[in-house]
């Protein structure tokens, strides 16, 4: 895209091991930062063209040869990870390393905003990356990632949806992957530039 506030940008986070069962870091980083270059929150973040943006922008995560009209570009905030809600851990019994069935985390987050056709709003979709990793007491089977998505900004909330993904891991695997996307998120284009996106994980039954 040519313009800061229509880029997409992918958000990858550096996923703890289990084995170290530490928590994995939130937040976001700061806009601009190159392709593939880590930022000093650790965080890595890449630009369009990534099989998730694709995803967000054209419904496939392969781009068109043509690429369709595009509706004009909103203003377009970095994805922030909601508080605490970069990872979610399950466990059997006691919280420990020895009960821990899995650890659903966020890999990558992917946006896209545009005007309304009347002018009166904008529309964003995003699209959510993550997968699960088996602890010891986990087995395959079907891993929920319950998602919270917020719109806001200091005075109003606009939008706040729970959402829910899941992670499929197969028999033999470790580990499980999943890929949401959410659109027809909107907020009143009177407040320009004047909001924020939240993506998290916030809780999950398995």
């Amino acid at each position: 895209m040519l313009a800061q506030f229509g880029r997409l940008t992918t958000v990858a986070f550096v996923i703890s091991t289990l084995a170290a069962c530490t928590a994995l870091p939130g937040g976001s980083g700061s806009p601009g930062a190159e392709a593939g270059a880590a930022s000093t929150d650790g965080v890595i973040r890449s630009e369009e063209g990534t099989p998730l943006s694709n995803l967000v922008r054209f419904g496939s995560t392969t781009a068109p040869e043509l690429v369709p009209d595009i509706p004009e570009f909103a203003p377009c905030p970095q994805v922030d990870v909601i508080t605490g809600g970069a990872a979610i851990r399950n466990f059997a019994g006691a919280e420990s390393n020895q009960n821990l069935r899995s650890q659903i985390s966020i890999a990558n987050l992917a946006r896209e905003c545009v005007v309304s056709s009347d002018g009166q709003e904008f529309i964003i979709t995003l699209g959510v990356e993550g997968r699960a990793l088996l602890g010891p007491r986990g087995g395959p089977g079907r891993y929920d990632a319950p998602l919270r998505i917020v719109l806001r900004n200091n005075s109003e909330t606009f939008e706040d949806r729970r959402v829910q993904a899941s992670a499929t891991v197969e028999q033999g695997a470790s580990s499980g992957t999943f890929t949401l996307v959410e659109d027809n998120l909107t907020v009143p284009a009177r407040v320009g530039s004047n909001y924020i996106i939240e993506a998290g994980l916030v809780s999950g039954r398995r």
